[in-house]
């Protein structure tokens, strides 16, 4: 009497049909089927396939139903869709192949007013189709039920397969995998693949080149910043100006008729120019003075660590060196520059300081952040990092952390 028709849900839960079984054989069928009469006396079944499977599990001559007549293909499938979706259990390659089979079969105008979603919505759905079969299979096995995750595991796939593999891989063994972690790694190896492509024309482009002009060592970024910065002498006074846009060091008195030598101390001159402070300048004490010195010396070791970084990416380029292996050369750099600062300032304020430059990074570049604190004070480029600069970043009025 009652025929079972494809239903929007493919894969069936065990578990949960022998639960449903047990609460029948109990208490019966406590909530009614949706059937659709036919012509010929006889029934489709519109909702409640897992009823009914228990129903004839138990032997059960009647069921409980609510009957619709002279319904269309297209509302008889807007009942099955909607009795699924309002249970959370059909699983995202059902949901998927049933958007697109319904685009397929009545529009996807129709398909809308079926599934109640918007047009974004079905599209996502209809692009698992064009998948990568790895991909589908994943969803198909239930091992990711995440469209978005699939959506960047799929273009990942089209990426590199090879961290595709890895990642399939880390999934099927049971290692949750989240959206940002899938897009991060999008996101690096589309990176990645653009540097690649621009060290290759570099090389096809000095492979063109005459040899008469390639002359001369290549300068690393590190040389062209000059020598690295000597450590300030504790005995010397020194100040750094941020008013007039150019970064000076100038000699402090310690007593009234009592004037210091200058720091003797070597800087970049491009980071940071040398004048005498004027008679009428305001004193500092010795260990003012010495603290200056101390933010001089750590903003010229910054500089000189970008450079250095630099020449590293380069030279691993260089060397043939893959993806995962720059990756794994520049954050162990990071880690060794960055966690002794953070060891420094302390648990909580580097996790105040790590989460705060989170959030501007959101907003702004790292380039664009620097150049506000150390703004540059010549007529270089605010992304030169050869310009001369404050050194000595001036705080801004009313701030606070």
């Amino acid at each position: 009497m009652i025929d079972i028709n494809p239903q929007v849900r493919t894969q069936f839960n065990p578990v949960k049909q022998a639960s449903i079984n047990a609460s029948i054989a109990a208490q019966g069928i406590n909530q009614s089927l949706v059937l659709h009469a036919k012509p010929d006396g006889r029934y489709d079944l519109i909702a409640g396939e897992y009823r009914i499977r228990g129903a004839y599990a138990n032997e059960l001559k009647t069921v409980p139903a609510r009957v619709k007549h002279n319904l269309s293909a297209w509302e008889i499938r807007r009942i099955q869709v909607s009795e699924n979706m309002e249970r959370e259990d059909i699983t995202a390659f059902d949901e998927a192949m049933g958007v697109a089979e319904d685009v397929e079969k009545y529009g996807f105008e129709v398909a809308q007013q079926i599934w109640n979603r918007s047009e974004g919505w079905i599209s996502k759905r209809t692009a698992v189709l064009k998948y990568a079969e790895p991909v589908r299979k994943l969803l198909q096995d239930g091992v990711s039920n995440d469209l978005e995750v699939a959506h960047s595991l799929n273009q990942l796939h089209q990426l590199d397969e090879q961290e595709y593999a890895r990642l399939e891989k880390s999934l099927r063994d049971g290692v949750p995998l989240s959206r940002d972690e899938v897009r991060g790694k999008v996101k690096l190896v589309k990176e990645w693949k653009d540097e690649e492509k621009q060290r290759n024309d570099r090389r096809k482009a000095l492979s063109n080149t005459p040899a008469k002009e390639k002359t001369g060592p290549r300068q690393t970024q590190a040389a062209k910043a000059g020598p690295a910065p000597a450590a300030p002498a504790r005995e010397t006074g020194a100040m750094a100006h941020a008013g007039s846009g150019r970064a000076t060091l100038t000699t402090t008195p310690a007593t009234a008729g009592e004037t210091l030598p200058s720091k003797t101390g070597q800087a970049h001159d491009h980071q940071v120019a040398q004048r005498t402070q004027p008679d009428e300048g305001p004193r500092i004490t010795n260990e003012q003075a010495l603290v200056l010195d101390q933010m001089v010396a750590l903003f010229q070791n910054s500089v000189a660590n970008h450079g250095l970084l630099k020449d590293v990416q380069t030279e691993l380029s260089e060397l043939g060196a893959d993806m995962n292996q720059t990756e794994w050369a520049m954050w162990s750099l990071f880690q060794t520059i960055a966690l002794p600062v953070l060891a420094a300032l302390g648990e909580t304020r580097a996790q105040r300081y790590l989460q705060r430059t989170i959030t501007e990074l959101r907003t702004a570049k790292p380039q664009e952040l620097w150049d506000k604190l150390h703004p540059a004070a010549d007529s270089k480029g605010s992304d030169d990092w050869t310009a001369t600069r404050t050194p000595v970043a001036p705080m801004p009025k009313d701030w606070r952390f």
